[in-house]
C-alpha cells in the first residue's frame, strides 16, 4: 500500500485550479468594467450651429427697441448686466467702427468695464454689450439652463448687431467669450468681423481636473464630486453683481464641451487680425494652451502681448474697475493703437 505524501512541495492541482479560475474571472470582470467605463456617456457638444432665434432688425433705428423687448422677457436680470448699445453719438447713427463685447463664463459686461467703453470712445465707435444666455441673472439656476447652441446664437447675434452699428467690427472677448469668438472666426458669420481682441482666452482650464467632464462618465463624476451646486464667496458687492457666484455644476458641461470643440478645431479659416492679451500667471486658464492655440491661428496679422502690469488677483480678469482698475487705461491704449495700425 502506498503512503500518501505529506511533502509541502507536492502540487495540489485542485487548489491551483481554483486560483487560476479566480484570477481569470477577475480579469474578465475588470475588462468588462473597463469596457463599460470607456464606452460610457460623454459630454456632448451637440450640433455645430446656433440655436434658432429671431434675427436682429436690419434697420438701425429699430435696434434699441428690439434689444429692450428681448431682455424684458427675462425678468431677473441684475442691474447693469443686460444687453445694450452704447451710442457714440446720436442714437441710430452708424460709426466707422463698432465694438462688440463678449464676456466670460459666469461673468457679465461689468467684468472688465469700462475697458470696452474706453476703446469705443477712442475709436469713435458704437458699442454693443452682449449677455450670454443664463448669465447676469438673479436666479442661480439660470446658468444651468443654457446649451452651447444658445451661446453660439448669442455670438452670431452680437456679430450681426456689430455689423449694423458700424462699417468695421471689432470684437473684444474675455475668457470663454474668446472661445466663442474663435468659433465665430471659423464660421461664415464671422467673416465680416474686421478684428478680434482676445483677453485671457479659455482654451483649457488651469486646473486639469476640469477636463474630467469631457471624459467617459464625466458629467456623473463631476456631479458626484461637486454636488448639484458650486460657487465662491464674492469679496465685493460689485463682484456679487457682475458675476454669478453660485450656479449649478451642470452649467460647466456646455462650457467644457465648447472649449474642447473649439481648441480641437482646424484653425485654417481664422484669417481675421488678432490681438492676444494674456498673463503667464493666469490661475483660471492654462497659458500654455493659450500659446499653443495662438500658434495654430494662421491670420497674417496677429500679435501676442503678455500683460505684466495688471494688479488682478488670479491674473485672469486683467482690467476693469472691479478687479484691476489701474490696468484699464494702458490696456485700452494697447488695443486702440493696435486697431489704428491695422492695414
Amino acid at each position: 500500500m502506498t503512503t500518501p505524501s505529506t511533502d509541502p512541495a507536492t502540487p495540489r492541482p485542485p487548489r491551483r485550479g481554483r486560483a487560476v479560475r479566480y484570477l481569470r474571472n477577475t480579469a474578465i470582470v475588470l475588462a468588462l468594467l473597463a469596457g463599460i467605463f470607456v464606452v460610457g456617456p460623454r459630454n456632448d457638444f451637440g450640433p455645430d450651429a446656433p440655436a434658432p432665434r429671431a434675427a436682429p432688425p436690419t434697420a438701425i433705428g429699430e435696434l434699441d427697441g428690439w434689444i429692450a423687448q428681448q431682455e424684458a422677457a427675462v425678468t431677473d436680470i441684475r442691474p447693469g448686466t443686460a444687453k445694450g448699445v452704447v451710442w457714440h453719438g446720436a442714437a441710430g447713427e452708424r460709426t466707422p467702427w463698432s465694438v462688440v463685447y463678449l464676456h466670460g463664463f459666469s461673468a457679465s459686461r461689468l467684468e472688465t468695464a469700462p475697458l470696452a467703453e474706453q476703446v469705443a470712445q477712442a475709436l469713435g465707435a458704437n458699442l454693443f454689450h452682449s449677455r450670454l444666455t443664463g448669465h447676469g441673472r438673479a436666479a442661480p439656476e439660470a446658468m444651468g439652463e443654457a446649451r452651447v447652441q444658445d451661446w453660439l446664437a448669442d455670438t452670431t447675434e452680437a456679430a450681426a448687431i456689430g455689423q449694423l452699428l458700424g462699417d468695421k467690427v471689432l470684437v473684444i472677448s474675455v475668457s470663454t467669450g474668446a472661445t466663442l469668438a474663435t468659433w465665430l472666426a471659423l464660421r461664415p458669420e464671422g467673416r465680416p468681423v474686421a478684428a478680434h481682441v482676445f483677453i485671457s482666452p479659455n482654451f483649457g482650464p488651469r486646473d486639469k481636473r476640469s477636463e474630467i467632464i469631457n471624459g467617459p462618465w464625466g458629467q456623473q463624476i463631476a456631479l458626484a464630486l461637486q454636488g448639484e451646486m458650486r460657487g465662491w464667496a464674492p469679496q465685493d458687492p460689485r463682484e456679487a453683481n457682475a458675476w454669478t457666484s453660485r450656479y449649478p455644476t451642470k452649467a460647466l458641461f456646455p462650457m467644457m464641451a465648447l472649449v474642447e470643440h473649439v481648441r480641437d478645431s482646424d484653425m485654417a479659416a481664422f484669417q481675421t487680425p488678432l490681438l492676444l492679451l494674456y498673463s503667464e500667471q493666469d490661475q483660471t486658464v492654462d497659458p500654455q494652451m493659450t500659446r499653443e492655440v495662438f500658434a495654430r491661428i494662421p491670420a497674417a496679422t496677429k500679435k501676442s502681448v503678455v500683460v505684466d502690469y495688471s494688479e488682478s488677483t488670479g491674473q485672469h480678469v486683467l482690467a476693469g474697475d472691479i478687479r484691476a482698475p489701474k490696468a484699464t487705461a494702458p490696456m485700452a491704449d494697447t488695443i486702440v493703437q493696435w486697431v489704428r495700425a491695422l492695414p
